[in-house]
C-alpha cells in the first residue's frame, strides 16, 4: 500500500499523525483550562485599553476600537512564536525519545505526510489558543474600520512566519537532541529575530527584516493606531528602506512570502530528508548548491538598488530616521563603502561554510557509500549522493560567492559617492582567492579528518589569533601593526581586509595601512599554499580508502 493512496501530503485533516495530535491535545478538560486562561487575558486587555481609551483619553469610538489591537497581536504572536516553537521542539524530541519517530517510519505514508502531520499537529493547541483570542480581535477591526487589505496582510504574514518557525523547530529538535539545547537555540533564534536582525536592517541588509513580522506590520501600523497616532507613524515609516528586488516595485508582503517561503521550504527539506533515512545529511548537494544561489540573488536583489540612494549605509540610515530627511551635503565615507563590501564577503563566507559543513560527508559516511558502490558494482560512488566529496559544490558555490561579491563592490566603489575610487581589474580573482582558501580547506579538513580536527583548526587559527589581535589592539597604538597580523592569521580577516587593499586611502594609521596589504599578501599566499596541500592529501586519502573498501 502506498503512502500516496493511505494519505495524500496536502490533505493534511485525514493525517493520522495529525489526528492523533488533534485527540491528545485537544482533551476537553487540558483545552478547557488553556483556553480560558487566554480568553482571560485577550478579554482583560482588550477591554482595559479599549473603556480607558474611550471614556480616559477622550476619543472617538472608531479610534478607541484600535487601541488594543496591537496588544492582542503581541499577545497571539507570543502564542506562535513562542508557546508555539516551543512545543514543536521538545514534541519531536520527546517523539523521539519515545521511539515513536523509528515507528511512524513504518508506517505506509509518504514522508511528506509525515512531516506535514507533525508540523500542524504538534503545535495543534496554540493553534486553538491563537483562534479563541480571534473574536476580540474581529471586533476591534470592524469596528476600528480597519482596511480589510491591511489586516489581511499583518494577518497572513503573521501564520506564515509562524509555520516558518514550527519547522525551524521541528528541524532544531531533530538535529539536537538534547531538549533543553533545541529549544533553548530555537529561543535564541527567534530573540535574535525580533532584537538583532532588525537592527541589521537598518544598518542595510534588509533582507534579514523580511523573516519576521516587522516589514508588513511598520507598512501597516498607521491602521492599526488612532488616527492621529496612525498619521504620525505613516509619516516616520516613510523614512524606512523599502524593498526594491533589482529596483521592481515589490510590496512587503510579497517579498516577505518569496524569502519566508525558501526559508520554510529548506527546513522542511531538512525534517523530510530524515524522515526518508535517519543518517541523511540535512541537505542534498544540488539542493545547498541552489539554496546558496538563491540566497545570493536575494541579498544583491535587496543591496543594489539601496546603494545609489545611500540607504545601504548606516550612518545614512540611521540620519534619515533620527536626523529627518537624507542631506546631499553629508555623504557616507569611504571607509564606510569598504567596510560594507568587506561585511558582504564574511556573510557570503559564513553561509557558504555552513552550507559546506551540512553536505560534507562524515568518515563513516563515506566509507558505506565506497562499500555500497563495490556491492552494486558502480565504478565511483554516485556524485549527488550523502557519501560522495563535496568538493565540486563547494567549489561551485565559491565561484558564485566571489562573482556576487564582485557584482556588490562594483556597484559600492562605482557609485556616485566614491568617484575616482575604481576597483582593479584583478579584484574578482582576489575574491575568489580569500573565499576558496577558507571554504576548500574548511572542506578538505573537514571530509579527509573529520569535524573534531576541524573544530581544533577553527579555534586555534580562526578565533584564538583575533581575540589575541583585539587584545593587543586595546593595549596601545605601538602594537596596532602586530594586531594586525595576528587577525590576518584568521581566514575570516581575508574577506574584512580585501576591500582595504585593493581600495587604498580609507584613511587608516601609517603603521596600520602598511601592514594591512603585507599581512594580507603573506597570509593568503600561505593559506593557498596549504589549502594546496590539504587538496592533495585529501585526494590520496580518497585513493587509501577506495583501495580499502
Amino acid at each position: 500500500m502506498s503512502g500516496g493512496t493511505t494519505c495524500p501530503a496536502w490533505k493534511f485533516w485525514a493525517n493520522p499523525i495529525f489526528h492523533r495530535y488533534r485527540r491528545s491535545r485537544l482533551r476537553p478538560q487540558a483545552l478547557f483550562t488553556s483556553v480560558l486562561i487566554i480568553v482571560l487575558l485577550s478579554g482583560f486587555l482588550f477591554f482595559i485599553i479599549r473603556t480607558a481609551s474611550m471614556y480616559r483619553g477622550n476619543m472617538l469610538p472608531a479610534d478607541a476600537e484600535r487601541t488594543p489591537l496591537l496588544a492582542l497581536l503581541a499577545l497571539q504572536g507570543f502564542i506562535l512564536f513562542f508557546m508555539g516553537v516551543g512545543q514543536s521542539v521538545g514534541g519531536i524530541i520527546s517523539e523521539a525519545d519515545e521511539g515513536v519517530i523509528d515507528y511512524q517510519r513504518l508506517q505506509p505514508m509518504s514522508p511528506l505526510a509525515k512531516v506535514i502531520g507533525f508540523w500542524l499537529g504538534l503545535p495543534v493547541r496554540e493553534w486553538t489558543m491563537f483562534a479563541s483570542t480571534l473574536p476580540f480581535t474581529v471586533w476591534g477591526l470592524w469596528q476600528g474600520q480597519v482596511p480589510f487589505r491591511a489586516w489581511a496582510s499583518v494577518y497572513a504574514v503573521l501564520i506564515s512566519s509562524a509555520l516558518m518557525y514550527h519547522v525551524t523547530a521541528m528541524t532544531a529538535g531533530t538535529v539536537i537532541k538534547n531538549r533543553r539545547a533545541a529549544t533553548l537555540s530555537s529561543m535564541f533564534v527567534m530573540a535574535m529575530l525580533y532584537t538583532v536582525m532588525p537592527q541589521v536592517a537598518k544598518a542595510g541588509l534588509i533582507f534579514f527584516d523580511y523573516l519576521t513580522l516587522w516589514p508588513v506590520l511598520n507598512e501597516n501600523i498607521q491602521h492599526f493606531l488612532p488616527r492621529d497616532v496612525g498619521t504620525a507613524a505613516k509619516l516616520m515609516n516613510m523614512l524606512n528602506p523599502q524593498v526594491k528586488f533589482y529596483g521592481l516595485a515589490f510590496d512587503n508582503i510579497v517579498f516577505t512570502f518569496i524569502c519566508q517561503g525558501g526559508i520554510m521550504l529548506t527546513f522542511a527539506t531538512m525534517v523530510w530528508r530524515r524522515w526518508r533515512q535517519a543518517e541523511s545529511h540535512l541537505l542534498g548537494k544540488a539542493w545547498a548548491a541552489g539554496l546558496f544561489a538563491w540566497m545570493q540573488v536575494l541579498l544583491l536583489g535587496n543591496a543594489l538598488p539601496l546603494i545609489e540612494s545611500g540607504m545601504i549605509f548606516p550612518s545614512v540610515s540611521l540620519r534619515s530616521r533620527f536626523g529627518g530627511l537624507y542631506d546631499d551635503k553629508i555623504n557616507p565615507t569611504l571607509a564606510e563603502g569598504i567596510a560594507m563590501t568587506g561585511l558582504y564577503g564574511l556573510v557570503s563566507l559564513l553561509l557558504l561554510l555552513v552550507l559546506t559543513f551540512l553536505i560534507t560527508p562524515s568518515q563513516d559516511t563515506q566509507w558505506r557509500g565506497l562499500r555500497r558502490a563495490k556491492k552494486l558494482a558502480l565504478p565511483r560512488v554516485p556524485r549527488l549522493s550523502d557519501a560522495a566529496s563535496s568538493l565540486p559544490f563547494v567549489a561551485m558555490m565559491t565561484l558564485i560567492a566571489a562573482a556576487a561579491w564582485t557584482v556588490f563592490a562594483q556597484a559600492m566603489m562605482g557609485s556616485r559617492w566614491f568617484p575616482g575610487h575604481p576597483l582593479p581589474a584583478h579584484t574578482s580573482l582576489v575574491f575568489l582567492l580569500v573565499l576558496a582558501n577558507a571554504a576548500l580547506a574548511f572542506q578538505a579538513v573537514l571530509e579527509g579528518w573529520g569535524g573534531k580536527r576541524l573544530f581544533l583548526c577553527i579555534l586555534f587559527a580562526g578565533i584564538v589569533p583575533v581575540l589575541m589581535g583585539f587584545v593587543l589592539g586595546t593595549a596601545g597604538d605601538r602594537f596596532l601593526p602586530l594586531a594586525v597580523w595576528l587577525n590576518a592569521v584568521s581566514p575570516a580577516y581575508g574577506p574584512l581586509a580585501a576591500p582595504t587593499v585593493l581600495v587604498p586611502g580609507t584613511g587608516l594609521p601609517l603603521a596600520v595601512s602598511r601592514a594591512v596589504p603585507l599581512s594580507f599578501a603573506f597570509f593568503q599566499g600561505a593559506l593557498l599554499l596549504l589549502t594546496s596541500w590539504l587538496m592533495w592529501r585529501l585526494r590520496c586519502i580518497h585513493r587509501e580508502r577506495k583501495q580499502l573498501s
